[in-house]
């Protein structure tokens, strides 16, 4: 793990630099904000311990600067200054947290090492979930004929979701499930996948396994509770038609993530049909909404997110 120090006084430097040192971190120092941002054109650090007032460039540019290359890197702002002004002004340009001169030392070390801990959770939340995506492309690299789907619904999902006025917390969350909605194919043998014979009833019985066989695999994942209803319930239907739970009550965006998925395949390249055009695959959409297993209020969104989006014709 590495720790920025910046700090214009040589001897304040060496003093944080010594603090540090029972944490057994690799600590970088810099004298400005200007060389810190010149030490760190190849890499970035855990954590960043820096001066508010320094010459050629101060913490509070520093911090912008950094926030807008890594807005989870954690910035703690050193300073003399008490004044309420001063901490809004740190607060703004994205500041994590605040250590009062004369620092106290063991504090500087509990600080630190809070920081560094949180930092290294979210690195093996991120790898996690960079592992899962990479999951997610081999289960479309199983068949040519599947390869971006996750992309384009995702895509599609969220412009559904725009209309309906989701809450960007709440679009992010829509998003990651929309990419990871297949994953459980993976468990699926390839021949079964690229459907070009006719399936038998058990081939058919393990695809519509899929959506739990994706709830396992994401079952470990601390944001599985948010990213379930979207992996498997994206074949539920409003008339309890759907797998693998048969649910009468489904969240609108999951529907807007089924919407997506169905749309998606009915204008993507098949081995056993031609694509439609993307009005003949919104007309299918609302066939299901007609014979309620979609809702109509979703259909309508997805409509109105493909025209504002120049992707459908009025």
């Amino acid at each position: 793990m590495r720790v920025l120090v910046v700090d214009d006084d040589p001897v304040q430097r060496r003093l944080l630099m010594r603090a540090l040192a029972p944490l057994e971190v690799e600590v970088w120092e810099a004298r400005n904000g200007k060389e810190a941002l010149d030490l760190l054109r190849d890499r970035l650090p855990h954590v960043v311990l820096t001066d508010l007032h320094m010459p050629v460039m101060d913490g509070l540019e520093l911090t912008q600067s950094l926030k807008a290359q890594d807005p989870l890197l954690p910035v703690i702002l050193l300073t003399a200054d008490g004044e309420r002004e001063v901490r809004l002004k740190g607060i703004e340009a994205g500041a994590d947290d605040f250590l009062n001169r004369p620092v106290d030392l063991a504090e500087l070390r509990l600080r630190v090492k809070g920081h560094l801990e949180r930092r290294r959770l979210q690195e093996k939340l991120e790898d996690l979930e960079r592992t899962l995506l990479v999951l997610m492309r081999a289960v479309e690299a199983k068949d040519a004929y599947t390869a971006g789907h996750g992309e384009r619904v995702a895509r599609y999902a969220l412009l559904a979701a725009e209309e309906l006025g989701a809450r960007e917390e709440e679009r992010e969350d829509l998003h990651m499930g929309a990419l990871l909605h297949d994953v459980g194919k993976i468990a699926i043998p390839d021949h079964i996948l690229r459907g070009d014979h006719p399936l038998s009833e058990h081939e058919w019985r393990l695809i519509r396994e899929h959506p739990v066989r994706g709830d396992e695999i994401l079952g470990p994942l601390r944001a599985h509770p948010r990213l379930r209803p979207y992996v498997r319930w994206h074949h539920e239907k409003l008339d309890g038609s759907g797998y693998p739970d048969g649910l009468t009550e489904i969240p609108l965006l999951v529907q807007a993530l089924s919407a997506a998925d169905i749309y998606d395949a009915l204008t993507s390249v098949r081995t056993y049909r031609k694509p439609l055009k993307p009005h003949e695959a919104l007309e299918a959409l609302e066939e299901e909404a007609r014979k309620g297993k979609l809702s109509r209020e979703v259909v309508r969104a997805f409509r109105s997110g493909l025209l504002r989006n120049r992707l459908l014709r009025a």
